[in-house]
């Protein structure tokens, strides 16, 4: 045995997964490893610096990043040098889609077989080219389906890597956030009751809502790119006309991937007679992504 498989064996690295693992969690197969997390837009890229201990630094953005090849050429030699091995996560923003389906298969594991032969869990809805992820409503028969463009999704992975990063997850952020909201409206319910909640999620110019009433989930729409540097206005013009067709007294719960100034009172103004309910923190989606 080489020494370097002996203080492996006695600093436990070699009970960790791969650091390409995708089924382990960040956190286990990168602990106390310096990482770059990336937040993709259409136009935008946000790098958010994770240090030793876990913890997200203050996000910087990278002024014009439409292109990203020639960006990603300019930052990567800094933040390869402060991180180890050029280990790196991606936020997709943009060129996905977010919708509510329903009689999609529920054999066992269709969630997994999903990434390998998704035609057979989603029959007549498949496409080519498009990579998916799945999250099925058990008390009814819908589902909400996440649908990325491949192409969009493998041009991105070679960009990252020609610069020097090594890719160890690519997640769609808003999808993360609405799926964390939703365990915090439906882990409060207690056994013998119902839901109900109106969920808003805003993820670094993405915007998703979703109506679950009693259980059931009544209306999902989701769009990228509605806003930017944090002015959601062009967000909440979006979902306003949720207004007049929510239950009464609904609750509506909040989340962004960070916090957002002035959130609070805004949905207070536009969803009036709704009690607001915000479930954001500074970085919240990445501390999501380290512990997932």
């Amino acid at each position: 045995m080489k020494g370097k498989d002996i203080a492996a064996v006695l600093n436990f690295s070699s009970f960790r997964p791969e650091p390409d693992d995708p089924t382990a969690s960040w956190k286990r197969r990168f602990p106390n490893h310096r990482a770059i997390f990336f937040g993709v837009g259409k136009q935008t890229l946000t790098v958010h610096p994770v240090g030793k201990n876990s913890r997200v630094g203050e996000a910087e953005i990278v002024p014009d990043a439409k292109e990203l090849k020639e960006p990603l050429a300019n930052i990567a030699p800094s933040l390869i040098t402060n991180s180890e091995g050029g280990w790196c996560a991606l936020s997709l923003n943009t060129r996905y889609v977010i919708s509510l389906e329903a009689n999609l298969s529920r054999r066992p594991g269709s969630e997994a077989i999903l990434k390998t032969n998704p035609r057979t869990v989603l029959g007549g809805r498949f496409e080519r080219g498009k990579r998916y992820a799945l999250t099925h409503n058990p008390e009814t028969n819908s589902s909400i389906l996440l649908t990325c463009d491949e192409e969009f999704v493998k041009k991105l992975e070679t960009q990252f890597k020609e610069a020097g990063f090594q890719g160890g997850r690519i997640c769609c952020g808003a999808y993360i956030l609405l799926l964390h909201a939703l365990q915090a409206v439906n882990v409060t319910k207690g056994a013998d009751k119902s839901a109900s909640a109106f969920i808003l999620v805003f993820c670094e110019g993405a915007v998703c809502a979703l109506v679950q009433s009693d259980d059931k989930w009544v209306e999902l729409r989701s769009r990228t790119d509605v806003y930017e540097a944090g002015d959601i206005s062009p967000a909440l013009d979006l979902v306003a006309p949720f207004q007049s067709r929510l239950p009464s007294g609904i609750p509506v719960v909040a989340v962004a991937d960070t916090v957002l100034p002035g959130l609070d009172e805004a949905l207070a103004q536009a969803f009036e007679g709704h009690p607001i309910q915000n479930l954001s923190q500074p970085n919240l989606l990445w501390n999501l992504m380290i512990q997932s």
